[in-house]
């Protein structure tokens, strides 16, 4: 995991906009905060990935309510 972790923040830095790409890895990974942080930079850089906001990676953050924010902003249907 701490290999993955050092990797990951190496792609971060080199995407800092990439912010679907790394939600999904957090949610995966059971790191709520850092995954809904991660959707919220995305929405603020209009991240074209958004639009896989459906997908079943982000199942572990369908029943957060900082996730629910992000799905009314973006006007997803519930």
């Amino acid at each position: 995991h701490a290999d993955a972790l050092g990797m990951l923040q190496k792609v971060e830095e080199t995407y800092p906009h990439w912010g679907w790409g790394h939600a999904v890895i957090y949610a995966q990974w059971g790191d709520t905060n850092r995954a809904l942080a991660w959707l919220e930079t995305a929405m603020q850089v209009r991240d074209p990935d958004l639009e896989l906001l459906k997908s079943p990676l982000l199942d572990p953050l369908r029943n957060e309510p900082r996730f629910r924010a992000i799905e009314q902003e973006l006007k997803f249907p519930q």
